[in-house]
């Protein structure tokens, strides 16, 4: 114990330790003050706790649990099956996304195929529609002159 003139006083093990307001008591890497005046018969305990409540040990245990190898038959630890685990889906995720674009470069060909057999050329219906005007207009000529020349043959005959 540490009284508040920087004093220590060591007592043995299960020695009662007299109480000086403002002192500091040191058990086992743990210090502690007590304020206030205690009455008669008062006592305070300092001591290891034997069925572990109220300390640290559940925490450090599970503290130690991520770098000890207790996953797949005790080969890996939390932080390797994590890492792992991340890994798995990164790589799954590229994957998908390089099977993504070379399906989208598959449609887009097939695509270009399909508009290449069926699609409508523009140039080529329009060369087509004046070509099929000139010959419709050709007809049209080779029917008048026929007409002409039927008539030419009724009037002869008459």
């Amino acid at each position: 114990m540490t009284d508040s003139s920087g004093t220590t006083t060591t007592f043995a093990a299960g020695d009662p330790v007299t109480y000086t307001a403002g002192s500091t008591i040191a058990f086992g890497g743990v210090q502690i003050q007590i304020s206030g005046t205690p009455a008669d018969g008062d006592t305070f305990t300092i001591g290891a706790n034997s069925n572990g409540d109220g300390d640290n040990r559940n925490a450090l245990l599970l503290g130690s649990l991520q770098t000890a190898n207790v996953l797949q038959g005790g080969t890996t630890s939390y932080n390797g099956a994590y890492s792992q685990l991340v890994s798995q889906i990164g790589n799954k995720t590229r994957e998908v996304q390089v099977n993504s674009a070379a399906q989208t470069t598959l449609l887009k060909s097939i695509q270009t195929a399909q508009q290449s057999v069926s699609g409508v050329n523009l140039d080529e219906e329009a060369t087509n529609l004046i070509r099929y005007q000139q010959a419709y207009q050709a007809s049209g000529r080779v029917m008048q002159a026929v007409s002409d020349m039927f008539d030419v043959l009724i009037s002869l005959g008459r």
